[in-house]
Order: structure tokens, then C-alpha cells, then sequence
């Protein structure tokens, strides 16, 4: 009796080095596929760091120039209380931003049916816009 396992042995025709790959290829991109995502998320998450420091720098630069400015007349506090308003918008921007790619990172599946949900609805609301389009008036001559 034969002890040695045919399921997992190549067969004779092929050689080890093609068997392997064959193996090789069905894992790779798998791998090559979750480097970069990495690498892009490695990125995202640099680039949002540095946005978030430049807008914390940019919230306190505020709060100074409306402290400085606090016995002066006229008052251009107005123009402080605008340049806060902006970093707090920019700092939520960037936590909500974080916040989604936390979200896609954490929870793969869902993520994934979401998008795909996005899309068919896109796609269903470019279907419904090209069929409503009123014709093309034609030009008499």
C-alpha cells in the first residue's frame, strides 16, 4: 500500500518549479495587494497628521491675534474669529476623514458592501438621469 499522498503530490508531467509557481501566483497578489493598501494608508495616515498639526498651528495663531487684538478699535477680531472657525472646520474634517478610514481598515466586509452599495445607487441615478433627459430638439432649416 502506498502510504505517500497523490492529492498533494505534482503531477509527473509537471515539473516542482512549475508547481510551485502555480502556487506562487494564486498568493501573490493577495500579499502585493494588502503592501499597498498599507503603503497607501501609511501615506494617508502621514498627510493627515501633518494637516492636523498645520491646523492645531493655525487654530492657536488664531486665539493669539484675537487676544493681541483685544483693546484695539477698530477691532479686526473678525478677521481672527474667522481664521479659528476655519481650523475648526479643517480639524473636524480631517477626524471625520480618519475616523472613515478606521472604519474601512477595521471592518473590510462591510466596508466593501457599502461601496458597492454607493455605487449601484450611483449608477442607478445616472440610469435615471440619461432616461429623463428630455430628446434633442432638432434644427429646422
Amino acid at each position: 500500500m502506498n502510504m505517500h499522498n497523490t492529492f498533494l503530490t505534482p503531477p509527473s508531467s509537471i515539473s516542482r518549479s512549475t508547481w510551485g509557481l502555480a502556487l506562487l501566483s494564486l498568493t501573490v497578489p493577495h500579499q502585493v495587494f494588502a503592501q499597498t493598501l498599507a503603503g497607501v494608508t501609511g501615506f494617508f495616515n502621514i498627510f493627515v497628521g501633518l494637516m492636523l498639526t498645520v491646523a492645531l498651528v493655525t487654530y492657536g495663531i488664531g486665539a493669539v491675534i484675537w487676544i493681541v487684538r483685544l483693546g484695539t478699535w477698530p477691532s479686526y477680531r473678525t478677521e481672527a474669529i474667522k481664521i479659528l472657525e476655519w481650523s475648526v472646520v479643517i480639524l473636524f474634517v480631517l477626524v471625520v476623514l480618519l475616523l472613515i478610514v478606521q472604519f474601512f481598515r477595521d471592518h473590510p466586509t462591510a466596508s466593501s458592501y457599502l461601496i458597492a452599495v454607493v455605487l449601484l445607487a450611483l449608477l442607478l441615478w445616472a440610469i435615471l438621469a440619461l432616461v429623463k433627459q428630455p430628446p434633442a430638439k432638432k434644427e429646422e432649416k
